[in-house]
């Protein structure tokens, strides 16, 4: 399978044909002035240099290279397929950090698009699961209650931001509380639960894990995507409708940082996994592998797809397109294009 993660930007193709309108209707003008300036059997004798032949090659290689460009700015990606599988039941809660650090640009777009696109991938591949979204920063609320309507789950993570919650910080201790109560306060028969944790992992509480060990009790396990880098890096904010990056009190640039040991041991203390997502994979299929071997309900078939990207390749194209562009001539050359295409026109 293959897609392109944003495909509103091949729309800039269309104004290849009219660049090129543009071009043609421009040539015939020149040629036009220069036949009735100059009578055609003499061009080559007054304008010995003149190559319209070549000047149509550049505007083509130059077409193409912006036709690659805008290939690779909607970024390909050919999906990675983890194969048929026998799946059952089970009751999904995710929590998704939206505190301001999940702006940070370690992950394209940022952080928080990459863990958007994370869960919509997620949701595609179910099949009889309900799912549930808990948003979270320096407080927590159930965004979407537990549900099977897919298109409603999708909907809902599209219009996440980190203005949902005005309370800033990471507490994902009352993430996890109020996830474990989306669960409802008796176990539905037969379904196993699970929640996904999407966070930078900057725990402001650091009292998470010890919740942890209790969810488990209730037999949910915790799975947790680390999103973000561990080198860290700065937060892009607008101040006054101009770009800049946040500050502490101090006047100092605050950098981010993910903490894998947090979400590593919150993952442990219930039997989950850890996964640190990059921009090639979110690490989907560990997580679909985990909630597979759950002891779920009803049997349901599945085919997992994660995603790897290859914009790198039309990027290169258009490199080569340009290099060979720039290594071409608009006049003829005496020395090297006259025994080729361009000796005459």
């Amino acid at each position: 399978m293959f897609r392109f993660e944003f495909p509103y930007i091949l729309w800039l193709l269309l104004f290849i044909p009219l660049i090129s309108v543009w071009f043609i209707v421009s040539q015939r003008i020149k040629k036009k002035k220069l036949s009735s300036a100059i009578d055609t059997p003499l061009h080559n004798d007054i304008l010995p240099l003149l190559s319209f032949g070549k000047q149509q090659l550049k505007f083509i290689l130059l077409m193409l290279a912006f036709a690659f460009i805008v290939l690779a700015a909607a970024n390909p990606q050919k999906a990675t397929t983890i194969g048929n599988k026998e799946r059952k039941a089970a009751d999904i809660m995710i929590c998704l950090d939206v505190s301001n650090s999940m702006l940070a640009q370690d992950l394209s777009p940022n952080r928080l698009e990459r863990a958007k696109l994370a869960i919509n991938q997620l949701i595609t591949q179910l099949d009889g699961d309900r799912i549930g979204i808990v948003v979270f920063a320096g407080s927590s609320f159930n965004f979407l209650p537990l549900t099977s309507d897919y298109a409603t789950a999708k909907m809902f993570t599209d219009v996440i931001d980190t203005k949902l919650i005005d309370n800033q910080g990471t507490n994902i201790q009352e993430a996890l509380q109020t996830a474990a109560r989306g669960f409802g306060e008796q176990k539905a028969k037969n379904r196993s639960r699970t929640i996904i944790l999407i966070s930078d992992g900057e725990d402001l509480e650091k009292q998470s894990e010890d919740l942890a060990s209790e969810i488990a009790k209730d037999d949910i396990i915790i799975n947790c995507i680390g999103i973000g880098s561990i080198e860290g890096t700065k937060i892009p904010i607008k101040e006054n409708g101009i770009e800049t990056f946040k500050k502490d009190s101090q006047g100092n640039i605050v950098i981010t940082k993910l903490d894998e040991t947090t979400l590593k041991n919150i993952a442990a203390k219930t039997n989950g996994k850890y996964i640190k997502a990059t921009n090639s994979t979110l690490g989907l299929d560990v997580i679909m592998k985990s909630i597979d071997s759950l002891d779920k309900n009803s049997t349901q078939g599945i085919n997992f797809k994660d995603y790897q990207t290859l914009f790198y390749i039309p990027t290169i194209i258009a490199l080569l397109l340009l290099i060979l562009d720039f290594t071409i001539f608009n006049a003829k050359n005496k020395f090297i294009n006259r025994k080729f295409f361009f000796g005459k026109d």
